[in-house]
């Protein structure tokens, strides 16, 4: 069977190590695929991740093949599995997050499989490419969401000095 590619790549407008933090999370795509994988578990080695996608019966199972938090690269694949639950096998995707100025970013995510009998390849383009794009999109809500005021940062803010109270009466001695 041949083998087929699939690759989106967008801009992000936050900072490389930022997106980093929630991309590059191997057991984060919870927080930047909201509703579309619904539960994330993570082997005591870290290096196994099942996933429950909305959609499918079966959970999916990965494993971390390269994570290089340096250069911001991760690889994982697929465990092979009777009736894995996707329409593809051989599958091997890598996440890249490449800094292109200083408050902006590329976020590369391809992968490379073979199509499993049954399947069409415009199928498995459009079911890979979904995921990639619905979390790459997660990730750039994430990073621009804006921050919610702690209490300590909210009570630190300066106060102002009405007019009233500058001329507020001298204290008795």
């Amino acid at each position: 069977m041949a083998i087929t590619r699939v690759k989106v790549s967008e801009r992000i407008a936050a900072r490389a190590d930022k997106v980093w933090e929630y991309i590059g999370a191997f057991n984060g795509l919870t927080k930047i695929m909201s509703g579309a994988v619904t539960n994330s578990e993570i082997s005591q080695k870290g290096n196994i991740r099942r996933l429950k996608i909305a959609g499918l019966k079966k959970q999916l199972s990965e494993r971390l093949i390269k994570l290089d938090d340096k250069n911001k690269i991760q690889s994982y694949s697929i465990i092979e599995e009777p009736n894995t639950p996707v329409p593809f096998f051989n599958y091997t995707a890598t996440i890249k997050v490449k800094a292109t100025s200083s408050r902006a970013c590329l976020v590369e995510w391809s992968s490379i499989f073979e199509v499993k009998k049954g399947a069409t390849k415009e199928e498995c383009l459009a079911f890979a490419a979904g995921i990639y794009k619905t979390g790459i999109e997660g990730t750039r809500k994430a990073v621009s969401a804006p921050k919610k005021k702690t209490a300590s940062k909210a009570k630190s803010a300066p106060k102002k000095k009405t007019a009233s109270k500058a001329k507020s009466a001298p204290k008795k001695k």
